[in-house]
């Protein structure tokens, strides 16, 4: 298993953490959706191209913000360490993906 695979895992739970803690559950359900969907591209469970859009970059950006979004609501302790999870995931594939775009 890759490190993508393990920051992959670690967004979808965090996410799922979120998704049933959160008081609004419009942001969290994005990031959800985003995560698993990372989970089973980085398995390579599915394929999926889109032609001129960086499938990569916006499910980073997917995820980095509405995690940014819930850790600055979050009150608890596990609410605040999932939101950070899944910001630093995300602002990682937004960094790797624009990095290799230059």
């Amino acid at each position: 298993m890759t490190i993508q695979v393990y920051l992959a895992v670690a967004a979808l739970a965090a996410s799922a953490l979120l998704f049933f803690t959160a008081q609004g559950r419009a942001l969290p359900a994005f990031a959800l959706v985003a995560s698993a969907l990372e989970v089973v591209l980085v398995m390579g469970w599915i394929h999926v191209n889109v032609a001129g859009v960086s499938l990569g970059l916006v499910l980073g950006l997917l995820l980095a913000v509405p995690g940014l979004l819930a850790w600055f609501r979050a009150s608890g302790k596990p609410a605040i360490t999932a939101a950070a999870i899944v910001t630093l995931v995300g602002a990682l594939q937004v960094l790797e993906r624009v990095h290799f775009r230059r």
